[in-house]
């Protein structure tokens, strides 16, 4: 596993490579709050598939430099410059969870660049006023927020060692396979402190103000059927935004589970351009 970084226009972006380095190029984006080490225990699982994974932090995280008043549309041209950075020409792109949008905003932006795209378990655009129901109450505090900095003071006084609620399937992973990457992975999150954090919960608030439909190659939205930590809607909701996107739920998964079906994921729309 390469664990390095690049400088964007004076700013680092940590990353990992993993799985084959001369395999098909993967841009993954990661959950929150979460890091460049999520994927790290697939490695072999990428390496059989003929997959490079390859996993930004978002500013803030684990090893990037912060960026104030960044925004979820910026990330297109950050993924266009990182690409340049590595020789990267077309690519695929994975996201997972708060990742979501920017695997979406990366496709509809880069639609010469991308080939494919895998959103597991995402949130959607929150100016969908449903999209509100039923999900993470400490999020949807610092979304309303009215500015990045007024999250980050709450975030300051409210984030502590809580215990999350995870849906059956994901309490079987950890109970039955130990997963310490994932917790390195979000340890790592915090590296610089809460503000990685709370800022891109602040961004993923805002309304999108680009169009998903401009995204062209194909679009997979995957959504574990035990899920209860992203709500069922918000996928189906960026699937009807997403032309010609195919809506998949896959039964027995939880939130975190479906990560392990990446591989074949990627394979599928690899073989599909």
């Amino acid at each position: 596993m390469l664990d390095t970084k690049v400088v964007l226009d004076g700013r680092e972006v940590a990353y990992t490579d993993i799985g084959d380095p001369d395999g098909t190029p993967v841009l993954f984006f990661h959950g929150a709050p979460m890091s460049r080490r999520n994927l790290v225990d697939q490695d072999g699982d990428f390496a059989a598939a003929g997959l490079r994974v390859i996993s930004p932090d978002r500013p803030g995280y684990g090893g990037s430099s912060p960026a104030p008043g960044r925004t979820l549309t910026g990330w297109a041209g950050d993924m266009a410059g990182f690409a340049d950075a590595l020789g990267l020409g077309r690519f695929l792109v994975a996201a997972h969870s708060s990742g979501g949008p920017y695997g979406v905003v990366t496709a509809a932006l880069l639609p010469e660049r991308v080939r494919g795209t895998a959103v597991l378990g995402g949130v959607t655009d929150f100016s969908w006023e449903p999209a509100w129901e039923g999900y993470v109450e400490d999020e949807k505090a610092m979304m309303r927020l009215p500015d990045e900095q007024a999250a980050l003071e709450w975030g300051e006084r409210n984030l502590g060692d809580r215990p999350g609620e995870w849906p059956e399937p994901d309490r079987e992973l950890f109970a039955e396979r130990h997963v310490p990457h994932l917790a390195a992975a979000a340890k790592d999150a915090f590296a610089q402190g809460v503000g990685g954090y709370t800022q891109d919960s602040w961004v993923q608030g805002r309304p999108w103000s680009f169009d998903p439909a401009a995204a062209e190659a194909p679009f997979l939205v995957v959504h574990g059927s035990e899920d209860t930590v992203v709500p069922m809607a918000h996928s189906r909701h960026t699937a009807d935004l997403v032309p010609g996107a195919e809506l998949r739920v896959l039964p027995g998964h939880g939130h975190v589970t479906v990560l392990w079906e990446l591989p074949g994921l990627l394979s599928e729309l690899r073989d599909r351009t």
